[in-house]
């Protein structure tokens, strides 16, 4: 038969066991405590006394001294041992003032003289179950305190779920949270976790938190919870028998449910349980509700320091295009110079091939040098620069061939894995070539000195993006730096040997042709920039 509680309804008494080796003393205290609605159970010694106890929840023990196998005083001991909560009160017809102080010395409530004045007893026993009942709610605010302290979700839940089961004396434990679309979702569950248990405990949870928009109660189920109001077509899991399921509120908000679960072997749970649980609820809902709140003070300290981030660069960026403006004036005009001597030389005769060779060379990386002093003024004021389709893999093979005599000075393999059918992206090809070099200039530098110093180049495809991967087998970078790689003027090399503008530059000029850098170390070593283009969209069907 299922029974559904609700907090306001009638509490049954509390299960009692009667250990007496005198089948009259059993019989007579069974019926005259059944009769005031304690559930009792009775056993003829301590032996089988204390299996009673390890099966059942016992909340109460009436014991007789003198017992054949194990005595009271005996299975007194043993009883604070295996089940300290458990009230004990023992009675002899022999008794004397040494043998009642031994028993409150091994943990007995109270002593009392055979033969029974039941009214006493009774006076006695609700006083002893007073006294279990404040030691109960003692250890569930102790263990209150545990989840209060923890304010982060994913250390929070696996505790709630731990802790549910030693204070609700469950089996299981399974505790759902409500999305931000309002639906529930299975966060954590110990005790049992497979597919079946958390899709029954998912469908509960459901009906408790539709259940909860109107009044909120929690609900007990024990047997099919398909024949209580309001769950009918949720099947029974087969291993439990009764179960707890209990929206964790605040206010009218639901923030979540916890379901516990007993099994077959143990006593269903019942409004004392209920009462039990509405207190550690009440702190479960609240560290819930203050671990939505630090999260959400944690993402308003990250958006507080994103914008300190931005403001500092901000602040670099005005340093820099003070610096650009400077670094125009001074090198553009020797630079024409250069330029313009190189030029008047191959236009006049007398040269052999390979003076004409270095003196082109000379005017192409004058030439180039002007377009970096004007990447990095467009960089600094954020000029946008023409757009066309541009060769990716041209502006790589250009950058590797200038820097193929560093590469080779420094000992450095270049292993390239390119498909040659890569699409266009949209850009400027100077641009795209500076980046690469630093890239790869980059990736020389942290394989100075190292055998075997490699560097793998990968281009391809994958949906609408053209990506492209740097990775070395050098150093790595410390992980500290990671979230500072790309802003202006941080540099881990010695002074006068980095300036901290490369990277800065070169995630400037993808960013502005809607593209992506990200760096982060290599397994096994080293480290790995990759590149994102979109694909330029005329060029989706085939190559440039």
């Amino acid at each position: 038969m299922s029974v559904e509680t609700k907090v306001k309804s009638g509490e049954s008494l509390a299960k009692v066991l009667v250990v007496d080796d005198e089948q009259g003393i059993r019989d007579m205290l069974a019926y005259e405590l059944g009769l005031r609605g304690y559930q009792v159970v009775t056993a003829v010694n301590g032996a089988e006394a204390l299996e009673k106890i390890k099966k059942e929840k016992i909340r109460l023990v009436i014991s007789d001294v003198k017992m054949p196998r194990m005595d009271g005083m005996e299975m007194l001991a043993a009883i604070k041992t295996i089940a300290p909560d458990v009230e004990v009160i023992m009675s002899t017809g022999y008794g004397t003032i040494e043998m009642a102080v031994s028993a409150m010395k091994k943990g007995a409530y109270d002593f009392i003289q055979k033969p029974f004045d039941l009214e006493e007893i009774f006076a006695l026993i609700e006083k002893a179950l007073e006294k279990n009942e404040l030691k109960v709610m003692l250890g569930v605010y102790e263990a209150s305190k545990a989840v209060i302290a923890a304010i982060k979700l994913p250390e929070l839940l696996p505790l709630i779920a731990k802790i549910s089961i030693q204070v609700l004396k469950a089996d299981e434990a399974c505790i759902m949270l409500m999305n931000p679309g309002g639906r529930l979702s299975v966060e954590v569950a110990a005790g049992r976790d497979d597919a079946q248990y958390r899709a029954y405990c998912l469908a509960l949870g459901e009906r408790a938190a539709d259940k909860a928009s109107g009044d909120g109660e929690p609900v007990i189920i024990n047997g099919p919870p398909e024949d209580v109001r309001g769950f009918a077509g949720i099947k029974w899991l087969q291993g439990v028998s009764s179960c707890m399921v209990y929206p964790l509120a605040m206010g009218r908000e639901v923030l979540g449910v916890l379901t516990v679960g007993r099994g077959g072997r143990g006593d269903p749970f019942t409004a004392a349980d209920l009462r039990h649980a509405t207190v550690f609820c009440s702190h479960i809902s609240q560290a819930i509700n203050n671990a939505a709140l630090f999260r959400e003070l944690e993402k308003r300290i990250e958006e507080i320091r994103e914008m300190q981030s931005r403001l500092i660069q901000s602040e670099k960026l005005a340093a820099i295009g003070q610096i650009a403006a400077g670094i125009a004036h001074e090198i553009n005009n020797p630079l024409a110079g250069i330029m313009g001597f190189a030029e008047m030389l191959l236009k006049s005769g007398g040269l052999d091939a390979q003076q004409r060779e270095d003196i082109e060379t000379i005017f192409q990386q004058s030439k180039r040098c002007g377009n970096i002093v004007r990447n990095l003024l467009q960089f600094s004021r954020r000029i946008k620069s023409p757009e066309m389709p541009v060769d990716v893999l041209a502006a790589l093979k250009a950058a590797l061939q200038l820097s193929a005599f560093e590469l080779d000075g420094a000992g450095v393999t270049v292993t390239k894995d390119l498909s040659e059918d890569l699409p266009a992206v949209m850009g400027d090809p100077v641009q795209f070539e500076q980046v690469f070099l630093n890239l790869i200039m980059n990736a020389r530098q942290a394989l100075d000195g190292k055998k075997g110093a490699e560097l793998k180049i990968l281009a391809f495809r994958e949906k609408g993006d053209l990506i492209l991967r740097f990775e070395d087998n050098g150093c790595g970078i410390p992980p500290e730096n990671i979230p500072r790689l790309f802003d202006p003027f941080f540099t881990t090399r010695p002074a006068g040997q980095g300036t901290g503008l490369g990277l800065p530059i070169s995630r400037g000029i993808i960013q502005q042709y809607k593209g992506t850098i990200r760096a982060e170390n290599r397994q096994g070593g080293g480290a790995v920039f990759t590149v994102s283009f979109p694909v330029f969209k005329e060029a989706c069907n085939g190559p440039l």
